[in-house]
């Protein structure tokens, strides 16, 4: 290989290295935001849980009384 051949299969690789260190980056990103939504998502779910158990009882004591 001659030293031009080289020098930009060195830059090529340096170049790709850079490129999956900026995806790592962004992958890490796009988790933290996934984990962020999953504990959003969570919450909904336990609190529309939490307001038809509520609204059950209140139904339940209604025809009680």
């Amino acid at each position: 290989m001659t030293d031009i051949r080289v020098q930009r299969l060195r830059r090529r690789v340096a170049d790709a290295v850079e490129d999956i260190d900026a995806m790592k980056a962004q992958l890490a990103d796009i988790r933290a935001c996934c984990a962020e939504l999953s504990a959003s998502m969570r919450k909904i779910r336990e609190d529309s849980e939490r307001a038809r158990e509520t609204a059950e009882r209140r139904k339940v004591l209604k025809r009680v009384v």
